[in-house]
């Protein structure tokens, strides 16, 4: 196993990142298309990797936090679980094409690897179930265990601002052995042009809005393409589905707004509705010639179950 000094800015990292073609720990979940949403499928990663398609702009307040919370949430995790740590280093597996940026490295007689995380209370709800990481972050760690060759790591996650949680794993072999096969099956499908099926991610959209950036107007003949008919077939049910889940939800909305009338919260029976008003605003003139459009008032309904009645 390599481990090389992380580079000193994001771009020269992106640059290292960008380089040997391999797969990050970041990345493999798609590998066992268990990717977060906003994670790269399996499509995406494949058009991404094999060069045809850049990779999307990841951006946003919780990445930027995620990233200045990094030094404390692992001191405190330190400070917690008795460790020493240092900052973590690239690292590159041997045997598999695949690499890691570590958050932090554990030293001592049995060295480990520390990912930091930082998560508002209700997405940990939601997503750590059984107070466990999501799937994606316990590959993530198995993944940075197989290119390191360390025997053990941790997830130190700060949940809303307040509560520090460590998990601490020891590595699985034999689904670090089931990652490296599946990462040197996809590298091959890479190197025969076989690209998985699409699928309906926001990432799927990147890659077809890259590799087909213009619409030309002209008419493809599809007859003699077998898939079309099943294609299009599944497209007009799905329109229509979604027609129907459109109305559905007009529908059970405006009777809940009827029954709130002008309040802004309702409760009861369980269930409790807020209401999020989005005032209107006139056009206004930006510069000389240039007039920003107003927009329509608008009213959001967000409804849930009550718990602990």
């Amino acid at each position: 196993m390599t481990l090389i000094k992380m580079p000193a800015t994001r771009e020269e990292w992106l640059a290292l990142r960008g380089s040997g073609r391999r797969i990050g720990a970041s990345e493999v979940a798609a590998l066992f298309d268990a990717q977060p949403a906003y994670g790269l499928t399996r499509y995406a990663l494949w058009h991404v990797k094999a060069g045809l398609v850049p990779p999307p702009e990841v951006d946003g307040p919780r990445l930027k936090w995620g990233l200045r919370l990094e030094q404390v949430i692992a001191e405190a995790a330190a400070e917690q679980e008795g460790w020493t740590i240092q900052k973590g280093r690239y690292a590159l597996c041997d045997d598999a094409r695949l690499a890691a940026s570590l958050d932090f490295e554990i030293l001592g007689d049995t060295p480990g690897v520390l990912e930091t995380k930082n998560a508002d209370w209700l997405a940990h709800k939601r997503a750590w179930q059984n107070d466990e990481p999501p799937m994606h972050i316990l590959l993530q760690l198995q993944a940075q265990l197989a290119c390191t060759g360390y025997s053990w790591g941790a997830v130190a996650c700060l949940i809303g601002g307040n509560d520090l949680r460590v998990y601490r794993y020891e590595a699985r072999p034999k689904l670090i052995a089931e990652m490296k096969a599946r990462a040197a099956k996809f590298w091959q499908s890479i190197e025969d042009g076989i690209p998985p099926p699409v699928d309906g991610s926001d990432g799927a959209s990147h890659v077809l809005r890259s590799l087909y950036p213009e619409v030309i107007d002209d008419a493809a003949d599809m007859r003699s393409n077998n898939e079309w008919p099943e294609a299009v077939a599944d497209f007009i049910a799905a329109q229509d589905t979604r027609k129907q889940a459109d109305a559905a939800y007009d529908l059970a909305k405006n009777r809940v707004a009827a029954l709130l009338g002008e309040h802004k919260r309702g409760w009861g029976g369980g269930y409790s509705v807020s209401v999020a008003v989005t005032k209107e605003t006139p056009d206004r003139e930006a510069k000389p010639g240039e007039i920003i459009k107003g927009r329509a008032s608008s009213r959001r309904y967000t409804a849930k179950v009550m718990e602990n009645q």
